[in-house]
């Protein structure tokens, strides 16, 4: 698994030159983490149309996770993403912190988890 740090928008995204676009046709895809203040992180994808001089087409929006959001690569290089919520056990804030410390809304995550963790020793 290897981290996708920093891809924000659409400028900023990270893009994948050869992306399945049907059965035959090949074309980019470019992802990003949204940010809003209200909700949270959302993954933003977005891919080209072959059909149409490779003009991007309307980006897909995933749902919110509400405190911190990384993408990241599997092994067989696919965009992924995993995000924590205020609701998201101990264990697994930390399981996120450590394999994701650059991850956006990471600070929060961390508080987070000293103040679980100061709560179940008291």
């Amino acid at each position: 698994m290897q981290p996708l740090y920093r891809h924000t928008s659409e400028d900023t995204a990270y893009t994948v030159d050869d992306y399945p676009y049907g059965f035959r046709l090949r074309c980019k895809i470019r992802y990003w983490l949204e940010h809003s203040a209200a909700h949270g992180y959302r993954l933003v994808s977005q891919t080209t149309n072959p059909k149409k001089g490779n003009k991007w087409n309307a980006p897909k929006k995933s749902t919110y996770c509400s405190i911190a959001a990384c993408m990241y690569l599997d092994q067989e290089n696919h965009v992924k993403w995993s995000g924590v919520g205020f609701y998201t056990d101990l264990e697994v804030l930390k399981d996120f912190r450590d394999k994701f410390p650059e991850a956006a809304g990471i600070t929060t995550v961390q508080e987070l988890i000293l103040r679980l963790e100061k709560r179940a020793a008291s």
